[in-house]
């Protein structure tokens, strides 16, 4: 066999190359100039797949409202392809509209001031939920209500210190949201003072029906004890209007409880109401 037929068989054999043709997406990304943080903060949006049908115009649907929901990193893309995928298959959730927040700072957008000495040295920026609460609901939910055909029903989800913000979101200001998801949230933040002040915090409350959907890992010590004062001092006191749903999985750690739990909070919030149709 000569040179060239030799090269033209390897040419003939060779494997086709890939072509581009395009990044891969999933939802919107809009900037919102915020007067509460003084930035531009990124907000994604995954719409439910039947929004833009002529014939369910006059659908309105709930939102999830989702911490650490940048891109990169945070967990967007995640939950969103989750949401899209549960509301296509029976035994899901429903369809509902998905809002990722961008974090820019979680140590200082998800914590209150603390009063640990260590923790103000070792955190310096921390201490700023309840600016980039008044972001979220003074700022972004009616904008998103005026945007979208929401139905009334939203859900605020976060992990770890976003966890934190969530407990502490719906301890203080109950009202802000319908249901909160708190995956192993770190209450042992300003030496457990959330889960400690429960208790007193709940008293407070004017009787609004919120739902706290909890959830905690294999992670023991601080964690564990905070999550366990939080949902006793909830169930201690059920006249507050606040009810726990707590789902302990013991087989997951801090770095896996997210994707597992987040799916079972949104099936158990959010169920598919028509399991077999599809």
């Amino acid at each position: 066999m000569t040179a060239i037929l030799y090269l033209a068989l390897l040419a003939a054999l060779a494997p086709a190359k890939l072509e581009p043709t395009g990044p891969v997406t999933i939802g919107d990304g809009y900037a919102l100039t915020s007067t509460v943080m003084a930035d531009k903060r990124r907000i994604n949006v995954l719409l439910p797949d039947d929004y833009a049908d002529p014939a369910q115009s006059s659908r309105r649907y709930p939102v999830l409202y989702l911490l650490d929901g940048g891109g990169g990193f945070q967990d967007f893309a995640n939950v969103a392809a989750m949401v899209q995928r549960g509301s296509r298959w029976g035994g899901g959730n429903k369809p509902m509209i998905v809002i990722g927040i961008e974090s820019k700072d979680r140590k200082a957008e998800f914590t209150s001031p603390s009063s640990d000495p260590a923790e103000r040295r070792d955190f310096p920026t921390s201490g700023s939920a309840e600016r980039f609460r008044r972001f979220l609901v003074d700022e972004l939910k009616p904008n998103v209500d005026a945007t979208y055909r929401t139905d009334g029903t939203d859900a605020l989800m976060g992990e770890s210190l976003a966890g934190l913000f969530v407990v502490e979101t719906m301890l203080r200001e109950p009202r802000s949201f319908d249901l909160y998801v708190a995956i192993s949230p770190s209450l042992w933040w300003d030496r457990s003072r959330l889960a400690n002040d429960a208790p007193v915090l709940l008293k407070s409350h004017a009787k609004p029906s919120r739902l706290l959907w909890i959830t905690v890992g294999n992670e023991g010590g601080a964690m564990k004890a905070g999550v366990d004062k939080i949902v006793a001092a909830v169930r201690a006191k059920p006249d507050s209007g606040v009810r726990a749903r707590y789902v302990p999985l013991k087989d997951e750690g801090h770095g896996t409880i997210y994707q597992p739990a987040a799916m079972r909070a949104l099936r158990s919030l959010f169920p598919d109401p028509t399991p077999n149709s599809k």
